[in-house]
C-alpha cells in the first residue's frame, strides 16, 4: 500500500542551544554569563515537525525559505540527511537565514534571540504553489511567524488544499503574535488544529480549555487537539472531548515538544488512527522529544513510538 505523504510548510531557522543558563547578562554589571555546552541545530516549526517525521518513517517535503549563505546551507544539509525531503525550499540571495539563540534554562525551560532574516520576506510567489498542494497532508506549521502569508493569503491556500482533498492541520508560534485576527481567519479551513493552551489563553482570556475548544468549533475547526504542556492534550473529535495524558518522564529540554507532538499526531493519521489514538502516539513523540537537547533530536520509528508500554494511559471521555 502506497505510504501517506505529508507537507510542511512553515520557518526555518538555525538554532544556536547553549546551555544551562542561569540568566542573562546585566550591562554594566554582569557582562558575561558562562555556559557548558553550544550546540548548532535546525530549528523552528517547519524544520522540527519534518525531521521528526522523517525519523518516524513518513515521507515528508519541507517548504519555506532561507538565505544563500553558509547557515542555510547547513539547515538544508542537515534536513536532507535525515530523510527530508528539501526540493521544496526557496533559496534567497536577498536574504539571511533565520537565526536564534536559545538559552536553555536549569529547569529545561527556554527563551530566545532571534532574527528574522528571510521569514520577514517569505511570501507564496516563493513557491511552486501545485508542488506545496501535493501531498495527502498538508500542515501549516508557524502562524504568527510569517507576515507576508498569514492571515487571507494562508486561508486561501488551505482552502485551496481542501478543494483538492488534501486534509489540512493549523499550528500556531508565538512569534509575532499571538493575534487573534489572524487565526479566526485561518481555522474555519483547517480540518484539524493542534493550538498551545497557554496561546489561545492569550487571544480568549478567561476561557478554559473546554471552553477554547467549543470556540475554535463554532469557528469552523474540524479536530481541535488543545496541547496543554505536562497536562497532556485535550481532542475533541466527533462531539467527545478525551484527555490524554503525557507521558514524559524526564525533561532536558522543552525545545520543538511541541512540534514534534505534531509529527507524531500527523504520523498516526497517516496510519489510519482516529484522533485520540493518534493523541497517544504524539505524547510519546514529544516525550522522546524532551529527552534531548535540540528541535528532534532521537526520534524513535513509528513502531518503537507506538509500543503499548509508551502509550500507556488511555484518558477519559468527558
Amino acid at each position: 500500500m502506497k505510504r501517506k505523504t505529508v507537507n510542511c510548510f512553515g520557518v526555518l531557522v538555525v538554532d544556536a542551544l547553549s546551555r544551562p543558563l542561569p540568566h542573562y547578562p546585566v550591562l554594566g554589571k554582569v557582562t558575561q554569563v558562562i555556559t557548558d555546552s553550544l550546540e548548532f541545530m535546525p530549528g523552528g516549526g517547519a524544520a522540527n515537525t519534518s525531521t521528526a517525521l522523517a525519523q518516524l518513517g513518513v515521507p515528508v517535503r519541507v517548504f519555506s525559505k532561507v538565505g544563500d549563505d553558509l547557515t542555510g546551507a547547513f539547515v538544508r544539509q542537515r534536513l536532507r540527511s535525515i530523510g527530508v525531503d528539501v526540493s521544496g525550499i526557496c533559496v534567497s540571495k536577498k536574504d539571511r537565514t533565520p537565526f536564534t539563540y536559545v538559552g536553555i534554562h536549569p529547569n529545561g525551560e527556554r527563551t530566545f534571540i532571534h532574527t528574522p532574516g528571510a521569514n520577514r520576506t517569505f511570501t507564496l510567489r516563493n513557491l511552486d504553489r501545485n508542488a506545496l498542494l501535493q501531498a495527502d497532508f498538508l500542515l501549516y506549521q508557524d502562524l504568527w511567524v510569517l507576515p507576508g502569508i498569514d492571515g487571507e493569503p494562508g486561508a486561501a491556500l488551505l482552502a485551496d488544499a481542501r478543494k483538492r482533498g488534501v486534509v489540512t492541520l493549523l499550528d500556531e508560534c508565538w512569534g509575532l503574535g499571538p493575534n487573534r485576527e489572524t487565526w479566526e481567519m485561518m481555522v474555519p479551513h483547517a480540518d484539524v488544529v493542534l493550538p498551545s493552551f497557554d496561546d489561545m489563553r492569550a487571544i480568549y482570556p478567561g476561557l478554559n480549555a473546554k471552553q477554547i475548544v467549543r470556540r475554535l468549533h463554532g469557528l469552523g475547526a474540524g479536530t481541535v487537539v488543545l496541547k496543554m504542556g505536562a497536562k497532556g492534550c485535550l481532542v475533541s473529535a466527533g462531539g467527545t472531548q478525551t484527555q490524554v495524558p503525557s507521558c514524559a518522564t524526564a525533561v532536558v529540554d522543552t525545545t520543538g515538544a511541541g512540534d514534534c507532538f505534531d509529527a507524531g499526531f500527523i504520523a498516526g493519521l497517516t496510519h489510519g488512527l482516529a484522533p485520540v489514538q493518534a493523541a497517544r502516539v504524539a505524547s510519546s513523540t514529544a516525550a522522546a522529544c524532551l529527552r534531548h537537547v535540540g528541535g528532534a533530536v532521537g526520534i524513535p520509528r513509528y513502531a518503537m513510538v507506538t509500543n503499548a508500554k509508551q502509550r500507556r494511559g488511555s484518558g477519559g471521555s468527558q
